[in-house]
């Protein structure tokens, strides 16, 4: 079966909304209400369409300036891959990467970052970019006096990432309004954003204590201890270039990958003469802290 992939239409965004939540059901039930209300736009959106008209599949490209040395970069995440089950294993994904790939590099983009899956992405010419370390710690387990907790403002938040930041290449240029967006986020998921003065996390509370999806400071050790001891159990990840002392040892995971679009353009200025040192991390470690 042959597909075409295009651009989606304003009239065609209520389609791509019922192409996710069909793909990823666990989504279905708030959060894709959220993301395509607040984090995406039809602009951002390809899809692939069969000879009749109908929509087969999707792909989400959003506009994701990372710094690199002491430039921002314009890049973009690749978000949603998506193909509906009765199309699926006649290429689609791949013919919606292709077109993603050409239309962003066309728009001056220099490289596509997205969630790892290096059996199928590295195909396309995606590298492992961003490492962390995954960890868990129950409360009690690190000594010391606990902090107290607060809700952060954005510019708190704000920050503190940027304090984070200055230690990598790959991280997003955020702005205060980037930050109360994955307040809104965090909220949506029923979760909430706390933080001691040095660090901020986003917490989202389960039945097993707490899963951390995002924790940014230059001292996260007694945050740490404090979300520990206010949820029970927590898991959080670190860049796997972070050293922070006190910790239990944690397990090393892919988090992000890299497609260079226009490597030129991605090294100028990063401090790297090529993309191999780029990737090795020897200028400075490399860090990606969201995905969709």
């Amino acid at each position: 079966m042959s597909f075409s992939v295009r651009p989606i239409a304003a009239a065609e965004y209520a389609q791509a909304h019922a192409v996710w939540d069909i793909c990823f059901p666990e989504d279905a039930s708030g959060y894709s209400a959220y993301y395509f209300q607040y984090r995406t736009k039809p602009k951002y959106v390809l899809a692939a369409f069969t000879e009749g008209g109908s929509m087969a599949g999707a792909l989400h490209a959003l506009p994701y300036p990372l710094r690199f040395g002491e430039t921002v970069k314009p890049c973009a995440m690749i978000a949603g891959v998506a193909t509906l089950p009765e199309y699926r294993h006649q290429g689609v994904a791949a013919a919606l990467i292709h077109a993603a790939h050409a239309r962003l590099a066309a728009d001056g983009v220099c490289a596509a970052v997205l969630k790892p899956d290096v059996d199928f992405y590295a195909q396309f010419g995606y590298y492992p970019f961003a490492w962390h370390v995954q960890f868990q710690v129950a409360a009690g387990a690190l000594p010391g006096p606990l902090t107290e907790l607060h809700e952060p403002a954005e510019e708190e938040m704000l920050q503190c990432y940027r304090a984070f930041a200055a230690g990598y290449n790959g991280m997003m240029e955020r702005t205060a309004n980037d930050m109360a967006a994955i307040k809104l986020e965090t909220a949506v998921l029923h979760g909430e954003a706390l933080a001691d003065g040095d660090a901020y996390a986003l917490c989202l509370p389960g039945k097993n204590g707490a899963e951390i999806t995002e924790l940014a400071g230059t001292h996260v050790l007694a945050l740490v201890r404090a979300l520990a001891a206010r949820y029970g159990t927590i898991h959080f990840r670190l860049p796997a270039g972070a050293r922070f002392a006190g910790l239990p040892e944690g397990k090393r995971i892919m988090f992000s990958m890299l497609c260079p679009l226009n490597a030129e353009l991605l090294l100028a200025g990063s401090g790297a003469e090529s993309l191999k040192t780029l990737l090795s991390e020897e200028i400075k470690p490399n860090c990606t802290l969201e995905f969709c």
